[in-house]
């Protein structure tokens, strides 16, 4: 008999690792105990070497199932007596070297218990095991422990602590335990901020008949504040819009369960199967003809053909929504621009003007965040995440990459998320809102800080986007001086390449690959706007080979939010098209932007984004952006809407490295002028986009393409394209992460460690071949 030691690393804490290992101890019969570190799971324990290699087989084999092993190590180690298998306690020397869990939707048996009038947890809105509840958005501290978490202030009754050290309990070490006797206080207010019930079934049954009288109710969830409402009950939503100053933008929905959302949407398998998994997201999925349940479909989702839906991911939304029995619209508590709300003084402030009762409970949420949003390509199914956050947050795995540095990447402006790489380990942050916003610059500000503390990390090397006035690019420029090191700029656009080219571990391919990257803005090389950009990426170098021809920028940002300034721009020089979109103007607006379009102008753009707004406006589908990239989605909805599906196209040829829309613009007003519907002109648009994408592989002769940018979160686009270029061509798209600027500071990284293998092999070249 001898002592042995595994060590297990990864997304080992919080998903039940050692209740497992310990029940698997005891049925082999072996002494000894495992405990958390900094560095993941450790065991020891006495057995013989066949036995020793049985038990960590049967671990490997058979781990938790929300567990990722990354490391793993089996060693004889100097004797040791023990008398029993035990879980000792937790030794948080060191630095950490972990994946961190993220928050887990609740799961089959928490529901079913939820729902059992003879379990114990009947109705307890903050039932969680081993296998769901909050994660990351509670952790104070590592190693994952119920002292390093938000419920640290309570202690467990005598019945859960009996189940915490029963080794055959779902709830066996479980940090999230508790139950009505040892609940978690809540708390129901009005608008001034008067607590009016703090019994659970009593606040249960307020928020029902608020909703039933077409009241807004604030609840608190796991990384902030939704607004819930009647998403059948028109008064309700026309209420919600105006008091959140979002008159277009569409809402989310919040169904009961599968059957329930089925007389709205039409369900594909792969959408059932991220509705029901323990990331539980919103999934966006087309809309029936007739809503079997009354919802309000113009009003929640207006001039789109799908809306976002989401199944209850706790207790407490799961009880609401029983109780309700009818879709509920649910929606980030936040003011217009800001990021989610999550602490319960600000909510009880802040959200009081768009509520009519705030539910908020004891529990702190550390690590703020909304909730995920994804849809599916409707013909190929080709899965595009549209917002990564509650639920995939914080982790990317396997890391692609081999730098020992610690690097930070700071990431794009509107869409922001940071990247970290630490150690082996790389994170990726929830999605963190447009850093244009005061208090969005707080919150990544803040979380960064969390991610330093947590981890016990500092950067050696900071990344940002080349962007002169991205106040992300300040943060990181102003965090290197602090810390005294080095910081990078990288080409948002390249970011975006590179970023794509990791995820599908092409790095170091030995072909070229073209990269498409259409988006709406970056700053580009060349100090012009980009954003219909193609690169070639050969023997490690990232080249743009050629763009969307410039048009351009007029009045700075403002043409990002009227569509009208894009198609302006497009028609500038030709009388005729001017004429007709004259009416999109007022006699003295019209008078002024003559002047404009009259004068050089300096700034110009390659910018995909900005051209499909323009060709929106021409067609009549939008003149002013509510929220960002409405006239794009709602030029996908009139596209999708076509009976006729035939691939005819628009010229968009190359024409010394440029891609020539005027062609395309012409042909599109002589389909106007031949009262071809709109629909079908929108459709033909994004089969030219497919087609000159084959168009320019083909003058390049690259059969490798890979694609990202705001652009393809297109489904549409996305499935033309896969269907033109699937045989002949390897495509390769965004698998973890957003193809929008959430990828960029993983790209930055990236794009880091791509120049770093260059450096490399050309000092390796020299070295070789000195000249």
């Amino acid at each position: 008999m001898k002592t042995w030691a595994i060590h297990i690393g990864g997304l080992v804490q919080g998903v039940g690792f050692r209740p497992l290992v310990s029940q698997l101890a005891e049925s082999m019969h072996l002494t000894g105990f495992v405990s958390n570190t900094n560095h993941g799971v450790d065991i020891y324990f006495n057995a013989t070497e066949e036995t020793t290699l049985e038990f960590y087989h049967q671990i490997l084999k058979h781990p938790p199932v929300n567990a990722i092993i990354i490391s793993h190590e089996l060693k004889e180690m100097p004797a040791q007596d023990f008398t029993s298998f035990s879980i000792n306690e937790s030794n948080s020397q060191g630095k950490p070297d972990l994946l961190l869990t993220p928050d887990i939707a609740i799961c089959p048996r928490c529901t079913i218990e939820l729902t059992d009038n003879n379990n114990k947890r009947y109705r307890y809105p903050f039932i969680t095991c081993l296998n769901c509840g909050p994660r990351y958005s509670i952790a104070k501290d590592l190693p994952y422990d119920r002292k390093n978490t938000t419920m640290d202030q309570w202690e467990l009754c005598s019945n859960c602590q009996q189940e915490y050290f029963d080794i055959y309990n779902t709830r066996h070490y479980s940090q999230t335990n508790s139950c009505h006797e040892c609940s978690i206080p809540m708390h129901l207010y009005n608008i001034n901020q008067e607590e009016i019930r703090s019994e659970s079934e009593d606040i249960l049954a307020l928020v029902n008949i608020a909703l039933s009288n077409g009241n807004i109710v604030a609840v608190k969830g796991i990384g902030g504040y939704l607004l819930l409402c009647d998403a059948t009950n028109e008064e309700a939503i026309v209420n919600l819009r105006e008091r959140k100053k979002r008159p277009t933008k569409p809402f989310a929905l919040l169904y009961a369960d599968l059957e329930m959302a089925e007389n709205d949407v039409c369900l594909t398998e792969n959408e059932k199967t991220e509705l029901l998994s323990k990331a539980a997201p919103i999934v966006l999925c087309t809309v029936k003809d007739e809503e079997g349940t009354g919802i309000c479909k113009d009003l929640i989702a207006p001039g789109l053909n799908r809306i976002g839906i989401m199944l209850p991911y706790t207790g407490l939304l799961a009880l609401i929504t029983y109780a309700y029995n009818k879709p509920l619209i649910a929606t980030s508590g936040n003011i217009n621009g800001s990021p989610i709300l999550y602490q319960d003084e600000d909510a009880l402030i802040r959200l009081a003007d768009f509520a009519d009762l705030i539910l908020t409970f004891d529990r702190e949420i550390i690590v703020p965040q909304d909730d995920s949003v994804l849809q599916f390509s409707a013909i190929h199914q080709k899965k595009i995440i549209i917002r990564r956050s509650r639920g995939y947050a914080p982790n990317y795995f396997p890391n692609p990459f081999t730098s020992s540095e610690c690097l930070l990447a700071s990431g794009g402006e509107i869409k922001s998320a940071f990247a970290l790489l630490d150690q082996k380990n790389l994170f990726v942050s929830q999605f963190l809102g447009d850093q244009g916003n005061y208090d969005a610059q707080l919150s990544f500000e803040k979380t960064v800080q969390h991610f330093f503390k947590i981890l016990q990390c500092n950067p050696k090397h900071i990344l940002v986007d080349k962007h002169p006035n991205y106040s992300v690019s300040s943060f990181g420029k102003n965090l290197a001086d602090a810390f005294n090191i080095p910081f990078t700029k990288v080409q948002h656009h390249r970011a975006h390449f590179a970023a794509v080219l990791a995820e599908n571990n092409l790095m170091q391919t030995k072909e070229p690959v073209l990269g498409v990257v259409l988006d709406g803005t970056g700053y580009g090389d060349d100090g012009q706007i980009w954003g219909g950009e193609f690169f070639l990426f050969e023997d490690h170098q990232i080249e743009r080979i050629a763009h969307l021809d410039y048009f351009p920028q007029l009045l700075g940002d403002k043409m990002s939010r009227e569509p009208r300034l894009s198609a302006i721009s497009l028609c500038r020089n030709d009388l005729a098209q001017l004429s007709k979109i004259r009416k999109n103007y007022k006699e003295e607006e019209w008078e002024i932007i003559s002047k404009v379009i009259q004068q050089p102008q300096q700034l110009l753009t390659s910018s995909m984004g900005r051209m499909l707004d323009g060709l929106a406006s021409i067609l009549g589908v939008q003149q002013f952006n509510t929220y960002e990239g409405e006239a794009a989605m709602k030029l996908e909805a009139m596209a999708g809407a076509t009976l006729d599906r035939s691939f005819d196209y628009y010229p968009l040829p190359l024409i010394k490295n440029r891609l020539n829309w005027r062609i395309m613009l012409e042909a599109i007003f002589e389909d106007e002028n031949k009262g071809i519907p709109a629909n079908r002109i929108a459709f033909k648009v994004f089969c030219s986009l497919a087609r000159c994408i084959k168009l320019v592989a083909d003058y390049y002769d690259v059969s490798k393409v890979a694609f990202s940018g705001g652009v393809f979160q297109n489904a549409l686009l996305i499935d033309l394209i896969t269907s033109k270029l699937q045989e002949g061509y390897q495509l390769y798209f965004h698998q973890q992460l957003s193809p929008n600027d959430e990828c960029i500071g993983f790209g930055q990284i990236a794009h880091y460690c791509i120049e770093q293998t260059s450096i490399t092999a050309a000092m390796n070249q020299f070295t070789n071949h000195p000249t």
